[in-house]
């Protein structure tokens, strides 16, 4: 991913969406959180993600997984 940060070639960041979820934080209290979708931006164009997900390992994989695309179809 370091290639994608340094070079401002690739930026994925998340959109709050109108949807929402409960979960327990850490005191374990119920809290509602938004589900989000993914932007992904490549140079100056924009694609925006149809797919809602969960603020959680849920979404940090699929950013993962997006950046891992990209850099294989770079080689």
């Amino acid at each position: 991913m370091s290639w994608a940060l340094r070079t401002h070639a690739l930026t994925v960041y998340p959109v709050l969406s109108n949807q929402t979820y409960k979960t327990k934080n850490r005191l374990n209290k119920t809290i509602t959180k938004y589900k989000c979708r993914l932007i992904v931006r490549i140079g100056n164009s924009e694609h925006k993600g149809k797919e809602q997900y969960k603020q959680d390992q849920e979404m940090t994989d699929k950013i993962y997984e997006i950046y891992l695309h990209y850099y294989n179809k770079r080689k």
